[in-house]
């Protein structure tokens, strides 16, 4: 009984002796960070006798302690975390030569013992993650990438039901690219241990994301890939400012950036972006053009308007967690689309400003965005019909006023392309998040022998007036009359033939391909 009163009086003297304070600054995104010490914090890339040390942690003598028998030793540090750290340089030891970022070679990083402070990655990505990825290619060995007389190579990070990497993985090898497709996730959670290995067997010529797959938050593979020698793209598909907001590095400024949306151009521009062009989307022929056998569930679709959608995109609720749009501004959006105008993300963000980056603030008008688009969606299937034909998840069975038969989802490269050639006609309704911005439906759906009505949307001026003037809708209450009368005019075969033949001959994904490679110089 002694024993355990004397642990236990020990125990609680030993709570009582306070843990040394941690240091906090000030990180690269403008939020407090501390930043702890410690053997366990700093990553060892052995070498030769000299050292470097990639940071040095809030107290330098105490990381010189650590490491004893490098009593001299070269370092970089970043100028924006030492400077907040009060006594820091009078704590370096008298050995400790600093070293440029320009003076950190690749032959130093291979010669030399790599000493890198872990938590500097994620406080200063910019500053860290080149000097990071040049000692990790160093160590492995990867030389930058030459011309060795093989074929162009491209690899694209992807997972299990991740859309368009079939079509992209097509288009490439059409142009003679060899494709190598790569799984992200490993990527994505660490790509310090991933890559090198990677790149030392093959460093290829362009790396394309989409929507940053591939890419972890903090840049060190995007850093990785391009000290190698390879290109790097971003296809940014869906909305940018909701994309933007699991990135926490400067990098995606540094990157080319593609968007299918043009009004984002200027936005991403302003907030710092160097290089950005327009690439809509498109189709892929050899999915889209030869519809395979109808579905079950889906006879019937000769007379009938037919929309295959989604209710809400995936984990819709847990992105835009806790925010509600004013419902004021949601009445005034309401109002809006009755009169035929468009409450898009633009349009939130002028009533709802935010900073496009860092940070999520951005999510507030895109949560206004997305509710405005659900309203639309929704007066849009109402406005169709008894006789329209949803195929989508069960969602849409609380969707207010809705009178068109609720079918389950389909396959989207097994059925969709049947049921687009065999329906009367395809809805196509584009929500509010990308103000200019198209749907796989206004190319897939005429590659298919279909016929699509859609919204009027700024996106379509990438087509003739002549096409798209007989196909567009600008409130609900116009959709069904405009398919009666598609369906009746004689003049419709003709029309669907002239949209499919500009289609295959201007929108595919092989073109697409073509407008990356020129963009790139590849």
């Amino acid at each position: 009984m002694e024993r355990l009163v004397a642990e236990s009086a020990e125990k609680a003297k030993r709570s009582m002796v306070p843990r040394p304070a941690r240091v906090r600054i000030v990180n690269e995104l403008g939020n407090a960070q501390t930043l702890p010490d410690g053997p366990d914090q700093f990553e060892v890339l052995p070498g030769g006798p000299d050292a470097v040390f990639l940071g040095l942690g809030p107290d330098p003598a105490r990381t010189a302690a650590l490491f004893p028998n490098f009593p001299t030793a070269d370092f970089l540090e970043c100028p924006a975390m030492a400077e907040q750290v009060v006594g820091w340089a009078g704590a370096v030891p008298a050995g400790f030569t600093p070293l440029t970022p320009g003076g950190f070679t690749t032959e130093r990083a291979a010669s030399a013992t790599v000493i890198r402070y872990r938590p500097g990655l994620k406080a200063f990505p910019s500053f860290y993650a080149p000097l990071a990825a040049r000692a990790a290619l160093a160590k492995a060995r990867v030389a930058p990438s030459r011309d060795r007389g093989r074929p162009r190579t491209v690899w694209l990070p992807t997972a299990k039901g991740d859309l368009m990497t079939r079509e992209l993985v097509l288009a490439f090898e059409s142009r003679g690219f060899r494709v190598v497709t790569v799984e992200r996730e490993g990527l994505e959670r660490s790509p310090g241990t991933e890559l090198p290995g990677m790149l030392a067997q093959d460093v290829p010529d362009l790396f394309l994301s989409v929507n940053f797959r591939g890419l972890e938050p903090f840049g060190l593979g995007f850093s990785l890939l391009r000290e190698a020698g390879a290109r790097v793209a971003v296809w940014l598909v869906d909305n940018p400012c909701n994309l933007l907001t699991g990135i926490k590095s400067g990098f995606w400024r540094r990157a080319r950036l593609f968007v299918t949306d043009h009004s984002f151009i200027g936005p991403l521009i302003g907030a710092g972006a160097h290089w950005v062009r327009h690439l809509p989307l498109a189709t892929s022929p050899e999915l889209f053009a030869r519809p395979g056998p109808l579905p079950d569930c889906a006879q019937g679709l000769a007379d009938r308007l037919v929309f295959v959608g989604r209710s809400a995109f995936p984990h819709k609720e847990r992105f835009f967690a806790g925010l509600v749009p004013d419902p004021s501004l949601l009445a005034e959006a309401g109002a809006m689309l009755d009169n035929g105008q468009r409450p898009d993300h633009h349009w939130w963000r002028r009533r709802v400003p935010a900073p496009l980056w860092p940070g999520s603030e951005i999510r507030r008008p895109g949560a206004g965005a997305e509710a405005a688009g659900h309203l639309w969606r929704t007066r849009c299937l109402t406005g169709a019909g008894p006789q329209a034909v949803v195929f989508g998840d069960e969602g849409w069975q609380a969707a207010p006023g809705l009178r068109a038969e609720l079918r389950p989802p389909l396959d989207y490269y097994a059925a969709l392309p049947a049921v687009y050639g065999a329906a009367g006609a395809s809805l196509n309704v584009t929500g509010m998040q990308l103000p200019a911005g198209l749907t796989q439906r206004h190319f897939d759906v005429w590659c298919a022998g279909g016929l699509l009505l859609t919204d009027a949307n700024p996106g379509l001026s990438i087509f003739p007036a002549e096409l798209t003037g007989p196909i567009t809708f600008a409130a609900p209450k116009d959709i069904e009359p405009l398919f009666q009368s598609l369906c009746a005019d004689p003049a419709t075969p003709g029309l669907r033939r002239a949209w499919r033949e500009l289609i295959l001959g201007e929108h595919t994904y092989a073109h697409r391909v073509d407008a990356i490679v020129t963009a790139l110089g590849l």
